[in-house]
């Protein structure tokens, strides 16, 4: 289970592992905070193509109970049914990931190399795929068919916390608290309701790691140029086999 859908990402968004335990504790989640968070999501969902920026920050506790904070940067255009492309920056190196319907690659320009492999003919059966050979992408439920089944499933309770101040304008602020993780997610409402940023703290975690995660620039009417989606190795790019899945080898999250 990916990012939004074990908490939004997913953000949005689970967007951990740890937020989809089960829980026998009832539901309770404010209508108002529920109607605006559905109707972002059926945006993505309803959206043929989309193109966004996140600007993500997340925490790593170290042994001596010290955080360490990394900052990763990530561009993404989505072209439904199966076309996916990640451009991605951190502490890491420099990740574009691409997805044309058949084929997945990850290519490492710094080092000049790539690994590639055949891929299913849809984009959550993919995310599935490159998520068990190690590879997560940040907020990964975005790109889900289903970006609110999370809504459903694992949120405990959810609130409207009121029209707050971000970037300028004024914005949909909603709570939500998982099993093992609260989240808060900003909403810029509107014709085209989107999601602006989303905070997780991870309670059952070793120092309350966060995760933030600013979203910018959404364009539902992307220009997609030819070639966006395929990979063509540059000169003298080696090709490399997969190493052990390692669910934390994008370094987008704790």
């Amino acid at each position: 289970m990916r990012d939004l859908r074990g908490i939004v990402a997913g953000a949005l968004l689970c967007i951990s592992p740890v937020l989809c335990a089960e829980s026998t504790s009832p539901r309770v989640v404010d209508s108002k905070a529920d109607r605006i968070m559905e109707r972002a999501c059926e945006q993505l969902k309803s959206a043929p193509a989309f193109s966004v920026t996140a600007d993500i920050s997340y925490d790593d506790v170290l042994e001596s109970g010290l955080k360490v904070q990394y900052q990763r940067y990530s561009e993404l255009v989505l072209d439904r049914p199966n076309h996916l492309r990640v451009d991605g920056e951190s502490d890491k190196g420099t990740r574009t990931i691409l997805y044309d319907g058949k084929t997945f690659t990850v290519f490492d320009p710094g080092e000049n190399m790539y690994v590639q492999g055949p891929a299913p003919d849809t984009i959550d059966a993919t995310l599935d795929k490159l998520e068990q050979r190690g590879v997560s992408l940040p907020l990964d439920d975005l790109m889900s068919s289903e970006p609110c089944a999370w809504l459903d499933d694992d949120i405990l309770d959810g609130f409207y916390g009121g029209r707050h101040y971000l970037d300028g304008i004024f914005v949909h602020h909603l709570l939500f608290r998982a099993a093992a993780a609260d989240f808060q997610v900003w909403i810029q409402g509107g014709e085209v309701p989107v999601i602006r940023k989303v905070i997780i703290e991870y309670r059952e975690k070793e120092g309350v790691p966060r995760y933030e995660a600013r979203l910018s620039d959404w364009n539902f009417r992307p220009a997609i140029e030819a070639g966006e989606f395929s990979f063509t190795p540059p000169e003298g790019a080696s090709r490399i086999e997969f190493r052990a899945a390692n669910n934390d080898a994008e370094g987008d999250r704790p």
